[in-house]
């Protein structure tokens, strides 16, 4: 194979675990002796301790997790592949590949499963499973935690067959999945694109500012036509799609189909009273009244998908 077989599989693992420990090592240098601020709880801001690194240190964060996130899904397919290996392995694969994004945004990565509240018996209601990063870490913490993350992905990767990785990899390569790097923070809007309608361009810049509110580029395809890039490539390499299906435009329809053959998830909202196609009837896509409404389940969307909580809402 031209791909990754396990042992390189593994080498790549060990080159970002010797990159990562540098990096926090360095961070913790530079912070060395800085004040920071916390709430009347003692948290920290998420982004507190990040944006006290220089730029140089950023940058190469953001090169160890586009690393992280180029092997993640040969890691995450061979783990599902291999029998021995449960559902709850594959859960904890997911929130340890996750937990090493996080930290080295130098965010804290927190999950919980479901609660089901009671009294007297009597039983009130479920708390929803959840994940969060909107605490900031002390890189040296978060060395300790990055060790915790690099090995329990290790050990899984070491248990795992390495004829399965060969299948994991070529099941990627058939989906398209690894034809090119994802790049994080990046989102992909698709939607009904029409000059002559002004509320179009509304609900386009509603979209993109809750991106951005979570520090999240976000562009649809009139942005990326004058950079000279194809829309399939964007939609392979961005870590977030997103499409409004007001307008039934089969442009839209196709980019969806495309992203669901590559098996990303696409986040869906259509304005009320508007119908869906058969193809897509089966798929969560929850109707908006108006942009104040569309914002705040897009947020809460967003917050739910990210971990990140931003200071203010409507």
């Amino acid at each position: 194979m031209n791909g990754l077989d396990r042992e390189n599989l593994i080498k790549n693992l060990n080159g970002i675990h010797k990159q990562g420990v540098d990096y926090f090592r360095k961070a913790a240098d530079l912070l060395d002796g800085e004040s920071w601020s916390s709430d009347p709880w003692g948290k920290v801001d998420r982004e507190e301790f990040w944006n006290k690194l220089d730029s140089k240190l950023q940058k190469k964060a953001k090169s160890i997790i586009s690393k992280i996130i180029s092997i993640a899904p040969l890691i995450s397919e061979s783990a599902r592949l291999t029998t021995y290996l449960s559902k709850t392995d594959q859960i904890d694969l997911g929130h340890a590949i996750k937990g090493l994004r996080s930290y080295f945004l130098l965010s804290r990565y927190r999950y919980w499963g479901p609660e089901v509240l009671h009294d007297e018996g009597d039983v009130l209601g479920v708390t929803p499973a959840g994940q969060a990063d909107d605490e900031g870490i002390l890189p040296s913490d978060a060395l300790l935690i990055f060790e915790e993350c690099y090995r329990r992905i290790i050990d899984v990767v070491e248990l795992v067959n390495p004829l399965t990785v060969e299948i994991a990899e070529k099941n990627i390569l058939i989906t398209g999945q690894k034809s090119s790097p994802i790049h994080p923070d990046t989102a992909f809007i698709m939607m009904w694109m029409d000059p002559r309608k002004v509320e179009l361009e509304d609900v386009y810049m509603t979209i993109k500012r809750c991106f951005t509110n979570f520090g999240i580029s976000a562009g649809r395809a009139d942005d990326i036509e004058h950079s000279g890039k194809i829309t399939e490539e964007i939609i392979r390499t961005s870590e977030f799609l997103y499409a409004d299906l007001t307008g039934a435009r089969p442009n839209v329809y196709y980019e969806v189909g495309f992203a669901h053959a590559l098996s990303k998830k696409v986040i869906l909202y259509r304005k009320s009273d508007e119908s869906l196609h058969f193809d897509l009837a089966g798929y969560n896509c929850p109707e908006y009244k108006n942009l104040s409404d569309l914002e705040n389940k897009l947020i809460r969307r967003l917050e739910s998908m990210t971990g990140r909580k931003i200071k203010k809402r409507k």
